[in-house]
């Protein structure tokens, strides 16, 4: 059976939701293809989602687009591959 999520008490979601939005976050709680999404079925050595990225040079300081693109699986086939998720802000 699926955990039932609530929003925390005291939190106003009515002030991070915009007022023409159709959903509400508990509506969301209760979607099942949102609910799929946090906790996806990733397992350590199984396969990466492919994915691809361009590639940019910041050796002169600047963003400078090479041309050509990174792609997960192809990265992954040829040497392990480390994704870093963050904020910088």
């Amino acid at each position: 059976m699926a955990e039932s999520r609530t929003m925390p008490e005291g939190f106003d979601w009515r002030a991070v939701t915009p007022e023409d939005s159709p959903k509400t976050p508990m509506d969301l709680f209760e979607d099942p293809k949102v609910r799929a999404l946090s906790a996806p079925d990733v397992k350590p050595g199984g396969p990466a989602f492919d994915f691809k990225r361009p590639l940019y040079d910041f050796s002169d300081g600047d963003e400078v687009r090479t041309g050509e693109d990174f792609h997960l699986l192809s990265a992954c086939q040829e040497r392990p591959v480390a994704l870093i998720f963050g904020s910088y802000t």
